[in-house]
């Protein structure tokens, strides 16, 4: 009940935050990334982010330079969004990490780590909410759902939203659809959010809060995640 509680209130902080971000936006008060002056380093680098992510696509030539452009303003933001909320992101992943370690015969304290992540982390990004939604806005204008689908999981190939939802099903076949459903909901979450990560160790950090929310909910379930995590690996192992 206190796990539910902590989510619940969470919510509230997250969609607060998303939405007084998109109010500011939508009046003329962007913030400051929103209009970036990115270093030439920088600037090169997302421009080969761009045409890299785009070049997976197979676009029709004549949308290849859009896409590009589309792709160059999100990450143009997404690194100048870091540079503002750096500092307060970086400690609350550092705090939620010591919560979550075992270290040194520590037990995890998965209740401190859930605070943290739902009070600290969910709504920092949050605020980035509104450009998320724009640019998956524009790329299904230009592209489509299955491309932009396509671009999201070349985005974040690792983990993978759907590799990451299939380990469960094989872990725990005997799942019902209801309960699958509320698993593959956090993966696209994931998958999704990732969109405000500049490195891909932070793709890993945004997919891990969600599967350890997918863990406390097979643990809900009934199925004891740990003891089928582990003889599913074993099993795996067993087959190479």
């Amino acid at each position: 009940m206190i796990f539910l509680s902590v989510l619940q209130t969470a919510g509230d902080q997250s969609a607060t935050a998303a939405a007084q971000s998109q109010l500011a936006i939508s009046r003329g008060d962007v913030p400051a990334w929103w209009n970036p002056a990115l270093p030439e380093e920088i600037r090169q680098q997302v421009q080969a982010k761009a045409e890299e992510l785009t070049g997976k696509l197979s676009l029709e030539t004549s949308k290849v330079s859009g896409v590009v452009s589309v792709i160059e303003e999100h990450y143009a933001r997404v690194w100048a969004w870091h540079q503002a909320v750096d500092a307060k992101l970086d400690a609350a992943w550092a705090d939620w990490d010591v919560a979550r370690s075992n270290r040194d015969g520590k037990a995890k304290d998965e209740l401190r780590a859930l605070a943290i992540m739902t009070e600290r982390i969910d709504p920092i990004y949050a605020e980035f909410t509104p450009q998320i939604l724009g640019f998956l806005k524009k790329l299904r204008k230009v592209i489509g759902d299955d491309k932009t689908t396509a671009l999201l999981d070349a985005i974040t190939r690792s983990p993978g939203a759907e590799r990451t939802f299939n380990a469960y099903v094989d872990m725990i076949p005997e799942m019902t659809d209801e309960q699958k459903s509320i698993l593959w909901g956090r993966m696209t979450q994931a998958r999704r959010d990732s969109l405000a990560a500049w490195s891909n160790k932070r793709i890993i950090k945004i997919f891990k809060k969600y599967k350890v929310r997918n863990e406390f909910s097979i643990d809900y379930f009934g199925y004891n995640y740990r003891q089928r995590y582990e003889a599913w690996a074993k099993s795996l192992k067993s087959n190479r």
